[in-house]
């Protein structure tokens, strides 16, 4: 195989979750801390991600507040790094896939760097699914129709805003 073929097959690999959502763009270490402030983190939340690229978020999370961290993830590629190095970390739980098609009842915390272009289907599924009491954390875009309960904003940098499940019922 050329190396161009290789490279080409590498790219599709990586950035199979545009078609589905949004590209992988990792969320930036120094935002890791305004998540779990936004989540309230502590030991045995279960936190998931969806569309948790690499994981980083979720072992960072598990290590340091003892959350119980659950990622899903649609790109082979990144499914198969976050998953081996998973297999060291007791907290980290990857699955592989659509989070469409997913359960997450078992969230207290629920994490999306997605496009507005998944929100109305995305907020059916959260509303349906998940506990009463359950958080709710998307990166830049707001959903639309529904207040968040705090936005949490950087300047040059992504803002983060936070709902409850009870308060995209009412959008």
């Amino acid at each position: 195989m050329s190396p161009l073929f290789l490279f080409i097959i590498l790219l599709i690999l990586l950035f199979f979750g545009a078609f589905w959502g949004v590209p992988w763009i990792p969320t930036k270490k120094e935002d890791y801390e305004r998540i779990a402030k936004l989540a309230d983190l502590r030991e045995n939340v279960v936190f998931y991600d969806l569309g948790s690229g690499t994981g980083g978020v979720l072992f960072y999370f598990a290590k340091k507040y003892r959350a119980n961290c659950v990622g899903i993830e649609i790109s082979p590629l990144l499914y198969l790094y976050s998953k081996i190095k998973s297999l060291l970390q007791k907290r980290v739980k990857i699955l592989y896939g659509d989070f469409f098609h997913h359960d997450l009842s078992k969230a207290d915390v629920v994490f999306i760097f997605g496009h507005p272009k998944i929100y109305k289907k995305l907020k059916e599924k959260l509303v349906k699914e998940l506990k009463e009491e359950a958080k709710i954390i998307v990166a830049c875009w707001p959903f639309e129709n529904a207040r968040p309960i705090c936005v949490s904003k950087k300047k040059f940098g992504i803002t983060y805003y936070l709902y409850k499940k009870t308060s995209l019922m009412r959008g």
